[in-house]
């Protein structure tokens, strides 16, 4: 049990007594005071620029994710929501999906033990970023852990302007952290329910040049088992930037970041709903029909650089490049189709080696700057940028194995399943690409000391193509199905209009287009066409206590066409697994409101609180997405308690949402041949609600220690309702207990 904390404490402590040595001490000196490292960053906020890090803040001063101009929360014609450094350590937040979880209008979802959703106004999340650079991955397939982050912005509703084709849900931007003014040196070990262990360690500061070459690095390890029966899950990070001053305008930084999550046990699917007698199977928590060799593994590799150069009169010239790859080599065994019997039997594998490349490419560059126009200053963003992803999958042969393999006897005792035998060859399987390209203008126009617009438009092309190959038994090419989608001339314009009310409350309206190439295909095998429509926005935001408080609320509303809906009417496909979809016709509608409170209510009390409604409709005005939580309330809160008891923080959250329900294949009896006949049926969630506590007692300007306590009350919920016609349960109660030092 205390193998992996010894394992991870050695691992923290030896890094950092190497990162101690005498000379960095030297350099640092007794007492440092903590620094604000702002870089390159603009101030736009008084006390706060958009770097998070060290400013005990839930919010931050400037962000460009909705339109690359830097603006502040207020001056956004759109949603925003930022989960700062200090809230990812308050929460202990360490994966995505964790932080997505108490995010205002963001939907988690688990389709299985390591495939996460993310959704909101009604549709999936399907653009994200890294450092503002568009990640074209269909998804972020190793649930990134946010140690090496500074900041997470969310912008909700349409991002066309800077992600291009999308849906109007929302947009994921991960910052990461940079290099430090001063040297800085953090590192800390947490242990918690389950054997749940984590050490990291994060050093800083300057290298040379009298303090124009920066560094930093992170590394960080995870050895966890799981409430579910045979899972286990071990993950590295590795995170390093150089950050150098070329000139006393030019700053270049380049970087890499590594994460590799190991799992066993891994399930593709969901757990039973219904018995094969039509009864509920009621299936606990750790239920897990997996083989103990049944595993998922993600490795991630990134390397990126971008430049920054003052060209002068306040005029900016940004370039970024950054190259991903991807790679997976796993076999899953999972009890995932059919219906449990008395004895256990009853359920039919889903079987499956997960071995493959990702790989991506992306490059930006623009410039920006204010510009005088009718005896006012203006601020101007232009630029172009392309992105491409390409995947390639090897051609495996299947090995001899039993006829009734996929058939499980017994879904709970599965020790005796051999692993799945294949081998796999040079030739390729599969391999397919996705690239989009676009040049983008954006303008803010100070069109009176109270009216501001904000203008956009993004302009290009989208092409996608995949190869299917099939081989003989002499491993010949017998055949190849090759499918290809272009769309040029792509235009996208935005408009967002603000009316300052007071120095502190400004109104807003904002539109955008929607287009988004769709890669779900009909059960001919066709390619749905691209979903369109148009996204609105009308809101009130406000910005108090010198800008450390920000307050938003919003009406949207959204329609669109052909979107695509899962075709119950036909089967996966029997060999690859493949869904297919139908289009959803005309007139699909989302509507609903929004309200949201972030930053610090008084000295000391952070809190970032939102409430979401979200109705969504088809075109005969039947409510759709019928998983997803009509109203949804987030809220983190932290104190800092005053006096003599300064050194004691207490907070906690609340995750509340109402019912959900899912579609679902009911058993109702047996036809002549003994075959399963299954009728439509609802599986219902309740509503419910999630609180966690947090405390931190600093012993002092170094040592801390925190408890945290996620499902404080151990309710029972389901995270996930008729994904592959089951549920998957959420979290039971868990305790985390963690040591952190700094410098």
């Amino acid at each position: 049990m205390f193998a992996p904390f010894t394992r991870s404490m050695t691992f923290t402590l030896g890094l950092c007594s190497a990162a101690l040595c005498p000379d960095l001490l030297a350099e640092t000196g007794p007492d440092p005071e903590p620094v604000l490292e702002l870089g390159a960053t603009n101030v736009t906020a008084m006390g706060l620029a958009s770097t998070t890090e060290h400013t005990e803040s839930y919010t931050t001063g400037a962000m460009s994710t909705a339109t690359r101009l830097n603006l502040s929360i207020k001056e956004t014609p759109q949603s925003v929501s930022v989960v700062t450094r200090q809230q990812m350590d308050d929460f202990k937040l360490g994966s995505l999906s964790e932080a997505m979880g108490q995010t205002t209008g963001v939907v988690v979802q688990h389709n299985d033990s390591d495939r996460v959703s993310y959704s909101s106004r009604g549709y999936s999340i399907s653009n994200f970023q890294v450092d503002g650079m568009l990640n074209t991955f269909s998804y972020i397939k190793s649930d990134s852990d946010t140690i090496i982050y500074d900041r997470i912005e969310v912008v909700r509703g349409a991002t066309g302007l800077t992600t291009g084709a999308g849906d109007p849900s929302a947009t994921i931007n991960m910052v990461r952290k940079r290099p430090t003014a001063q040297w800085q040196v953090q590192t800390g070990v947490s242990g918690g329910t389950y054997d749940d262990y984590h050490s990291y360690l994060d050093v800083g500061g300057p290298l040379a040049f009298d303090g124009r070459l920066r560094g930093r690095g992170v590394l960080a390890y995870r050895d966890a088992d799981s409430f579910r029966d045979k899972y286990q899950q071990q993950r590295e990070v590795g995170y390093g930037i150089l950050e150098a001053d070329l000139t006393d305008d030019t700053v270049l930084a380049v970087g890499y970041d590594y994460q590799n999550k190991h799992v066993q046990g891994t399930s593709w699917g969901t757990v039973p709903y219904w018995n094969a007698d039509g009864s509920k199977a009621n299936l606990g928590r750790s239920t897990n029909m997996a083989t103990s060799w049944s595993s998922w593994p993600i490795k991630d590799k990134t390397a990126f650089a971008n430049l920054d150069h003052q060209l002068g009169a306040g005029w900016h010239l940004k370039a970024a490049y950054t190259h991903r790859e991807s790679d997976t080599d796993g076999k899953i065994y999972y009890a995932g189709g059919g219906f449990p019997e008395a004895d256990r039997s009853g359920m039919i594998a889903n079987i499956s080696h997960m071995i493959g490349t990702q790989k991506m490419k992306a490059y930006d560059f623009n410039v920006s700057g204010p510009y005088a126009l009718l005896g006012r200053e203006h601020e101007m963003m232009l630029g172009y940028g392309e992105a491409e992803r390409s995947e390639s999958n090897p051609y495996t042969v299947d090995g001899p194995r039993a006829s009734d393999y996929g058939n499980v006897r017994d879904w709970k005792y599965m020790g005796n399943v051999a692993k799945y035998p294949d081998t796999v060859t040079s030739l390729t399987g599969s391999k397919d690409s996705t690239r989009q390209k676009a040049g983008y203008l954006a303008t803010r126009l100070s069109l009176t000391d109270e009216l501001h617009a904000v203008l956009g438009s993004r302009y290009g092309s989208w092409k996608a193509s995949k190869t299917s190959n099939s081989y003989d038994a002499d491993l010949q090419l017998s055949g190849s199905e090759n499918t290809r989608q272009q769309h040029n001339d792509m235009w996208t314009p935005y408009a967002g209009l603000l009316y300052d009310l007071t120095p502190e409350y400004t109104a807003y309206v904002s539109y955008t287009d929607i287009f988004k190439p769709q890669s779900e295909r009909d059960s001919n095998r066709k390619y749905l066409e691209p979903v369109v429509g148009s996204n609105y926005e009308l809101g009130l935001k406000g910005s108090l206590l010198q800008e450390r408080l920000n307050l938003a609320t919003a009406l949207f509303w959204s329609k669109q066409d052909n979107v695509a809906e899962l075709d119950d009417s036909v089967p996966p496909d029997p060999v690859t697994g493949e869904e297919f979809f139908k289009s959803g016709g005309k007139g699909n509608k989302v509507q609903g409101f929004e309200a949201e409170v972030s930053g610090e209510v008084m000295a000391g009390w952070n809190m970032t609180a939102g409430y979401t409604y979200t109705h969504s409709a088809n075109g005969e005005k039947q409510r759709t997405m019928t998983n997803q939580p009509l109203n949804m309330l987030r809220l983190s809160t932290a104190y800092r308690l005053p006096g003599d008891w300064q050194a004691l923080t207490v907070g906690g959250a609340v995750n509340w949402q109402s019912d959900v329900f899912g579609n679902s294949r009911r058993p109702i009896g047996r036809n002549a041949a003994g075959e399963i006949i299954t009728e439509n049926a609802k599986i219902l969630q309740k509503a419910y609600t999630v609180v966690k506590l947090m405390s931190r007692y600093e012993f002092d300007r170094h040592l801390s220690a925190s408890l945290n306590v996620d499902n404080l009350f151990d309710e029972k919920y389901y995270d996930n309702v008729g994904f592959y016609n089951g549920v998957f349960w959420g979290d039971p109660r868990t305790i985390t207990l963690s040591l952190d030092w700094k410098l």
